[in-house]
C-alpha cells in the first residue's frame, strides 16, 4: 500500500487546497504507476507549527529571511556550483536577474 505523506506549514492552506492535494497526487502517482493502484494509496497531509521547520538553518516562516537573506544564500551556493562544475550562468545574479 503506497503511502504519500506531504507537510505543510500550519494554516498556510485552506481545506479546499488540501483536499485538492490528495485528490492531485493520488491522480499523479496511478499515472506515474498504475490506475489500479488508486484504491490502495493513502494520502497524507499533515501540518507542521510555524517556526518548527526550516530552510537554511532559519527557522521558517521567517519573512524577514525569506526577502531579505534567502536569496543570497542561493546565489552564492550557485557560484560555489559555476566553480565547482563549471558551468555557466544563464542570468546574471542580483536584483537584475
Amino acid at each position: 500500500m503506497p503511502i504519500v505523506s506531504v507537510k505543510v506549514i500550519e494554516g498556510f492552506f485552506n481545506d479546499e487546497q488540501k483536499t485538492a492535494l490528495i485528490k492531485e497526487l493520488t491522480d499523479a502517482f496511478c499515472k506515474a504507476t498504475m490506475e489500479a493502484a488508486r484504491p490502495y494509496i493513502y494520502v497524507t497531509v499533515e501540518e507542521v507549527k510555524q517556526g518548527k521547520w526550516g530552510l537554511a538553518g532559519h527557522p521558517l516562516p521567517d519573512p524577514d529571511f525569506l526577502i531579505n537573506d534567502f536569496v543570497p544564500i542561493v546565489e552564492d551556493a550557485a557560484d560555489e556550483f559555476v566553480k565547482a562544475y563549471n558551468v555557466q550562468r544563464r542570468r546574471p545574479r542580483g536584483p537584475a536577474a
